[in-house]
């Protein structure tokens, strides 16, 4: 009967530590399932950004090759133009011997003017198309500089958004510049401004995936360390904050990424 006694009480014991461990066991599983989830939702968005990166490079793509149409059609119309303008003038210069004598000096002296005043309002020739293609392309490459100055000026005053705009723009107007690392980097530092850390991950991943060896790589790795631990993921964090070190040890960015892993205990 004793015996009896006993094994009721340790059967009780072993059924609450089985349930512990289903519980603890329960915990890992949700906690493994919200971080796939995140990271797949990451990389989802990811994939939309690429998408339209890609999109806006087919649009700008098409919209070259539609200026380089009208462009063409235009210098022809001006070549044609050009050959319009001189026929009259021969036309007017025939029938002056034939004038009569009083009015033929003032009609012979006004035919000459017309032909003038049409060629002070004919399009410009070829060359000088090309020189204004010129000047409105370095036009073109000056406004860039001046969007990305200021849309860098506008993230660094904390007008986030506004600041956001601009270096979009910059980056449809001026695809092809050097500082499109950059204005990758000061998007991200925008949505990190405005604490929306997710965002901010995916943009500064952009500037890592494009452009592994840029000095704004090492910075956008030191912030996505930094975001990763703002939402709490550690392990996150520090796997990038380590990535920066391993890749970067000599840069600017490395001597806080040290002291972000000493703080975090890693």
């Amino acid at each position: 009967m004793r015996y009896k006694a006993l094994i009721v009480p340790v059967l009780a014991l072993c059924l609450c530590g089985c349930a512990g461990k289903m519980d603890a066991k329960r915990g890992l599983s949700e906690e493994w399932r919200l971080r796939s989830l995140e990271e797949n939702f990451l990389n989802f968005k990811e994939g939309q950004r690429e998408q339209e990166e890609r999109g806006r490079d087919q649009q700008r793509k098409l919209a070259e090759r539609m200026k380089a149409v009208e462009d063409s059609v235009q210098r022809l119309q001006e070549q044609l133009g050009a050959g319009g303008v001189v026929m009259p003038q021969k036309h007017a210069q025939a029938p002056a011997p034939v004038a009569a004598p009083a009015p033929a000096p003032a009609e012979a002296n006004a035919q000459p003017d017309a032909p003038q005043a049409e060629n002070a309002e004919s399009p410009a020739s070829p060359a000088q198309a090309e020189r204004k293609a010129a000047q409105a392309k370095g036009g073109s490459a000056a406004t860039g500089s001046a969007l990305y100055a200021e849309g860098m000026r506008q993230v660094t005053a904390e007008h986030a958004e506004e600041g956001r705009k601009t270096l979009q723009e910059f980056l449809s107007a001026d695809s092809g510049s050097v500082l499109v690392p950059n204005a990758l980097y000061w998007i991200g530092e925008s949505y990190y401004v405005e604490k929306d850390y997710p965002q901010a991950i995916l943009s500064f991943k952009e500037v890592t995936r494009r452009y592994p060896k840029h000095n704004k790589a090492a910075a956008s790795l030191l912030k996505i360390g930094m975001s990763y631990a703002m939402m709490g993921e550690k392990d996150n964090a520090s796997l990038y904050l380590r990535a920066l070190l391993q890749d970067f040890p000599k840069s600017e960015p490395a001597p806080v990424a040290r002291k972000k892993l000493a703080e975090l205990g890693r």
